[in-house]
């Protein structure tokens, strides 16, 4: 008999859907049978190969050695633009990192038996990213957190080395800019995941340009080599000695773009982050690399009718420096226009797909994939669309032929912070972010790619292409209407407003059952209220008893001066 991949058996052997959805099956299965999850999973462990700091030589290099040519062999356009990252450079009000080129570096036990702690050739995150190039000794002094004057107040840390459990950045301004010492060593906080003892964290000194000449060494130690030390120090004195080979200096943020061009300018975009210490393969050479497999699949599908744009970012940074340079990336309904999805505009992004560690073996990280939806200060159609493609998707019982038979524990939750969707919303794009939580491995030397799953790369990928393919394809004006309704009747209630007047919000005497009252209660899609209409409902919604007619008569004011409020 024929060889059939599995995918394809699951696909003959019985009907995909229980009942109508959003993606048609022809469609849906043709992304189905074309996406291979391990493909997204070999690609994944040539990513974590490199060690990706943000603004470094080594994240340029993963990007043109492997994402660009990947992409190209393919026949998807590609490329790379680049942007200053020196330390000091602001991207609206994010300063820029400076480059950090890092080589190698050793931490050791002094004295007679010499032994080794940390060596970067064997556990990339045992050096914090940033760290100064150099050598250094001194006697080790433990000051807890490490993180306040209070930690230090009787402690003379002159030229000595600053055991600590708070975070890298945040101990070295305290101990070796403020108080003179030689170099810090990182140790785990006794609650952070006690039943991995061998791990190493994820941490960095986040140098700017300014601090490059006070900067000294910084390295990370598991629980267990703590307990270890403490237990020499408990005999007398033990001293440390580093060696870091690394430099740092002004460098590049570096994007790869790719497009399936539609016939019309407007985009759906897709984004990942590129960056991260080595090896960190769910966080998030897994996006990356299941970004390259999405864009091979969707290049075979019929050309869509919006541009598909793929981009590989230094997380955050590179997102803001983009959106920053590029003032004609804008959301289709923007906060000083909040006319129905989308509006008659050339070239503006409908919606965000940020792709934020999508790759796990849920069983080996104890994780569940999820989807967030938007914060209320933005509208999102995706917030009742994607959950149907999620059924969708779950109903087809998809498996890699090498990956796991787990159950899919997926499920969509509300807005969570922490990755590129949040500056896409930032500027009013309906955005997401596909991940998984909880996940132990999270930012230590546990992130491997033998917990990467085959079959999650390929359910995750089915979903976000079909997803992303519809909305660049059939997504039409008249659907934000009717997605609003189907909103209203889940009791999602959406008011148009910026992220900054929510905070501003936040500050109010009545600050919950405001936010309440005037995020659920007002709908912003079927266009702008009256000041009458506003403070009836929000009389309505809050009640005589905690109405309070200066705060409304406030947020009127400023609605109006935001042009909110019809006229």
């Amino acid at each position: 008999m024929r060889n059939v991949p599995w995918v394809t058996v699951l696909l003959i052997a019985a009907p995909l859907f229980a009942a109508p959805h959003k993606i048609d099956q022809k469609t849906f299965e043709r992304v189905a049978l074309e996406m291979s999850g391990e493909r997204a999973q070999e690609l994944d462990r040539r990513i974590v190969e490199y060690h990706r700091i943000q603004g470094s030589p080594m994240m340029e290099s993963v990007a043109r050695d492997v994402i660009l040519p990947a992409l190209r062999a393919m026949n998807v356009e590609a490329s790379i633009e680049q942007f200053p990252s020196d330390g000091k450079t602001l991207y609206q009000t994010y300063v820029s990192p400076i480059g950090w080129t890092m080589r190698g570096g050793e931490l050791w036990i002094a004295g007679d038996a010499p032994e080794r702690l940390c060596r970067f050739s064997d556990v990339p995150m045992c050096v914090s990213t940033y760290a100064n190039g150099g050598e250094w000794s001194g006697e080790l002094v433990d000051v807890g957190a490490g993180t306040s004057d209070d930690d230090y107040k009787s402690i003379d840390v002159r030229g000595k080395v600053v055991l600590a459990s708070g975070y890298a950045r945040d101990v070295h301004r305290k101990a070796v800019v403020k108080y003179g010492a030689a170099g810090t060593v990182i140790y785990p906080p006794a609650d952070d995941r006690p039943d991995h003892p061998d791990m190493i964290r994820y941490n960095g000194l986040w140098t700017r340009a300014e601090d490059v000449a006070k900067t000294s060494g910084s390295f990370q130690i598991s629980a267990n080599q703590y307990a270890h030390l403490k237990a020499l120090m408990a005999k007398g004195p033990v001293r440390v000695r580093g060696n870091i080979d690394a430099d740092l200096g002004p460098h590049q943020l570096t994007l790869v773009h790719a497009w399936i061009r539609g016939s019309e300018p407007d985009e759906v975009v897709i984004t990942a982050h590129l960056d991260h210490p080595k090896w960190s393969a769910n966080d998030n050479a897994s996006g990356s690399a299941l970004l390259v497999e999405m864009a091979r699949t969707l290049q075979k599908l019929p050309k869509p009718r919006k541009t598909i744009h793929f981009i590989w970012v230094p997380e955050y940074f590179g997102t803001v420096a983009y959106l920053d340079k590029h003032p004609e990336v804008r959301a289709c309904s923007s906060f000083d226009d909040p006319r129905p999805i989308p509006i008659a505009k050339a070239g503006c992004v409908i919606a965000n797909l940020n792709m934020d560690m999508v790759g796990e073996d849920t069983v080996k990280t104890n994780g569940r994939f999820y989807m967030t939806r938007a914060p209320k200060s933005v509208p999102s159609f995706l917030d009742t669309f994607l959950p149907d493609v999620l059924a969708q998707t779950r109903e087809a019982n998809l498996f890699a032929p090498t990956g796991t038979r787990n159950y899919w524990p997926a499920e969509m939750i509300d807005y969570y912070q922490g990755s590129d969707h949040d500056l896409f919303l930032g500027i009013g794009v309906p955005s997401t972010m596909f991940g998984h939580d909880p996940d132990w491995t999270h930012h230590t030397s546990e992130d491997t790619p033998d917990k990467t799953d085959a079959s999650e790369f390929l359910r995750v990928g089915v979903l976000a292409a079909n997803a992303a393919y519809w909305i660049a394809t059939k997504y039409e004006p008249t659907d934000a209407g009717r997605i609003a309704g189907a909103t209203q009747n889940r009791g999602y209630h959406r008011l148009t407003i910026p992220p900054i007047f929510s905070e501003q919000l936040a500050n109010t005497p009545l600050a919950k059952e405001s936010d309440l009252a005037l995020y659920e209660t007002v709908n912003f899609l079927d266009g702008r209220r009256s000041s009458d209409e506003i403070a009836t409902l929000l009389r309505q919604e809050l009640g005589d008893a905690k109405y309070d007619k200066v705060w409304v008569d406030r947020v009127l004011s400023q609605l109006a001066a935001m042009k909110y409020v019809a006229k």
